[in-house]
């Protein structure tokens, strides 16, 4: 019999895929997950949410693994679209994105490093059966919108100087000039990913793919002695994060709060939340690196056995209807990232043997083995092993 790696009942991710929501599953989930320190209650009448019907373009784990005969390929009938996370190439510096160490250090462009992930998890899926999707395939924005689109809308917001001079206005037109590429290349960049997941590929699921990246820490002239005047940090980990945790402000917002409401009535908190549980999990195995930790109020674990699972209100995440989860492993300025990265770039610049440890096929080789604890084949459901 085939079998998926999702429990029958996901107490912790949201409530049954095929019933219609309660009220008391709804203020459930408001309260321990979407919107855990803010007064959803006062914006948001759940008994009325209840009434809806669910509607959803995406199909879950179990439909999917109940559909697949037994001489099928281990991922059949699953589609699945792949996110790598921001552009890369040109635009790496403007999203920030980019840095190196030392002259002579290969560029770190997150946007380039996730493709290669990204393609690498295409081709071996497709091999098992599963239709992948990628949302970019070069590094090159997917918004049909450039910078020149957004320069009305970046000028509204920046004020006149006070006091004109010739540094002033040139300080001016490069404020502008950055402003209209963040909107073109991060903002309008996030709002066409989604619409395309949406509206035209439509798939079971899409992974968001990213390298995380720490704060650089304020050194002084005399504490480096490397050309960027940048020093590693120490710090290195893991974590995946999935919608939730909105704030009263964000809330009130009309699209947040449309946002919020399509999510938590097409049923994609459970997925999401085993997804995140089964990638997570893979990450943490084949990388062995401890879970990451937030503080505040921005985000919320929602499991104390899966540590590196956060919920968050990110805008791709909110704004992707189908289950969606982000991953954040590694810190790529950390003393222990960083050389394997440069090691990984400079295999591929001179086309020699990938190193045993090479990280982005570790990277790609834990996505592909999250996945299949999620959508393949497995002896026995996780239910049915508590």
């Amino acid at each position: 019999m085939l079998r998926c790696f999702i429990s029958v009942c996901l107490l912790c991710g949201g409530f049954s895929l095929n019933a219609q929501p309660r009220a008391d599953e709804l203020a459930y989930q408001l309260s321990t997950r979407y919107a855990p320190y803010a007064d959803w209650g006062a914006v948001l009448d759940v008994d009325i949410l209840a009434k809806h019907t669910r509607t959803a373009y995406w199909s879950s784990a179990a439909t999917i693994c109940a559909a697949r005969s037994e001489a099928a390929l281990p991922l059949e009938g699953l589609h699945l679209a792949v996110d790598p996370g921001h552009v890369g190439g040109r635009w790496a510096t403007y999203e920030g994105r980019d840095f190196l160490i030392d002259e002579g250090d290969f560029r770190v462009r997150e946007g380039e490093l996730v493709l290669e992930v990204a393609q690498r998890v295409q081709v071996a899926l497709e091999g098992l059966g599963a239709t992948v999707t990628l949302l970019r395939e070069q590094a090159k924005p997917v918004n049909p919108k450039s910078p020149l689109d957004y320069l009305q809308l970046a000028d509204s917001q920046v004020p006149l100087p006070k006091e004109l001079s010739f540094d002033s206005l040139v300080n001016y037109g490069e404020t502008v000039r950055h402003r209209a590429i963040r909107h073109s290349i991060v903002v309008g960049e996030i709002v066409e990913r989604a619409r395309l997941v949406n509206e035209v590929i439509q798939p079971d699921a899409l992974l968001s793919l990213h390298i995380n990246a720490a704060p650089w820490p304020p050194v002084g002239p005399e504490e480096t002695d490397t050309v960027s005047g940048l020093r590693l940090v120490k710090s290195n980990h893991v974590h995946v994060l999935i919608f939730g945790c909105l704030s009263d402000a964000e809330l009130r917002a009309p699209r947040q709060q449309e946002s919020l409401v399509t999510k938590l009535l097409n049923g994609s908190g459970a997925e999401e939340f085993a997804l995140g549980r089964a990638i997570g999990r893979a990450l943490m195995d084949a990388t062995g690196l401890p879970a990451s930790h937030y503080d505040g109020q921005n985000a919320i674990q929602l499991d104390r056995d899966t540590p590196e699972l956060w919920a968050r209100n990110l805008m791709l995440l909110r704004m992707v209807e189908c289950p969606i989860v982000l991953l954040e492993p590694y810190v790529a300025n950390s003393e222990a990232v960083y050389p394997r990265l440069q090691a990984a770039l400079a295999a591929r610049a001179s086309g020699g043997d990938l190193a045993e440890d090479d990280i982005l096929v570790e990277y790609a080789d834990a996505v592909i083995d999250g996945v299949l604890r999620m959508y393949g084949r497995e002896s026995v459901p996780e239910s049915e092993e508590n």
